[in-house]
Parts: C-alpha cells; sequence; structure tokens
C-alpha cells in the first residue's frame, strides 16, 4: 500500500509543480509530494538498491543526451570563461563548506555536498551513495537554485534580457 501511496504523492506532486510552472517541476514537485507523505505518516515506500540504479541510470542517460559534438564544438569559444567560473564555484564551495563544517553540527561529507555546485538530482544521488545527510543537502540545494532562478529573472529584465 505504501508504494501506491508514496507513488500517488510523487506523481501528484510533480502534477501540481508542473501546472504551477515551478523550476525543475517534476523533480521538485515529486520530491515534495514524497516529502508530505513521509510526514504525515512515515510511509513513504522505501526503494529497493536496484530500483535506485535504474533510476540512477536514467538521471546519467538524460544528462548525457544533452552533449552532442554541436555543444562540445560551442565550448571551444568559451573554454576559458568556463574554466574560471567552475574554478571560482570551487573555491567558493570549499570556503563555504569549510564555514559550514567549522560553525555548525554539519560533517564535513553534507558540508561539502551542500556547497559543490551541481544540479538537485546530481547531488541528491552523491549525497545518498556518500551517506551525506540528505535533506540538508537537498534543501541548501533547492534554496539555491529557486534564489538563482528568481534572482536571474530579475537580472535578465535589468540588463535587457528575456
Amino acid at each position: 500500500m505504501s508504494l501506491l501511496v508514496t507513488l500517488a504523492a510523487a506523481l501528484a506532486g510533480a502534477s501540481v509543480a508542473t501546472v504551477l510552472k515551478l523550476p525543475a517541476a517534476p523533480l521538485l514537485g515529486a520530491m515534495t509530494g514524497v516529502i508530505v507523505v513521509n510526514l504525515a505518516a512515515q510511509t513513504a515506500f522505501e526503494l529497493p538498491m536496484s530500483a535506485k540504479w535504474v533510476i540512477y541510470v536514467a538521471v546519467g542517460w538524460l544528462l548525457g543526451q544533452s552533449v552532442t559534438r554541436d555543444t562540445l564544438g560551442s565550448l571551444k569559444t568559451s573554454a576559458v570563461a568556463i574554466v574560471a567560473v567552475v574554478l571560482a564555484f570551487l573555491v567558493f564551495g570549499l570556503v563555504l563548506a569549510w564555514v559550514l563544517q567549522r560553525f555548525t553540527d554539519l560533517d564535513v561529507t553534507t558540508a561539502l555536498l551542500s556547497t559543490a555546485p551541481g544540479g538537485i538530482a546530481q547531488m541528491g544521488v552523491i549525497a545518498v551513495d556518500a551517506k551525506a545527510d540528505v535533506p540538508v543537502v537537498l534543501a541548501i540545494h533547492v534554496l539555491r537554485i529557486t534564489s538563482v532562478i528568481v534572482l536571474m529573472s530579475f537580472g535578465l529584465r535589468l540588463f535587457g534580457g528575456r
């Protein structure tokens, strides 16, 4: 029964988030739906490792299919900027991780994964695998991505973008 309830909550959450046109709607909506079920009745269905493996493969597939010869070719002209931004993200992330680990009760793994640049799905998968505090890692990344989306929409308008 908990499998059906959890699946229904995930589908309902994803559907509502999609209708509301939220960022990363299926992912965030499904996650929210399952969180509600888990907090309300602690009945969320725990996926077996074999099912998680299949889902991780699907996430890898989705990410991998976005890389084409055209996208790789377009990276050549931006290589220096890309490397500079990645290095800045990594350095800033390490500094933030140190601050989190030093001044909160977060463990090193959770602090590092919470401040690492990456998508919610990827950081969630890595957090589970690394046995980090997954809700903390996901909460920080959800807030980061939501903030970026809101701030960038204002920034785009301010600088004349779409």
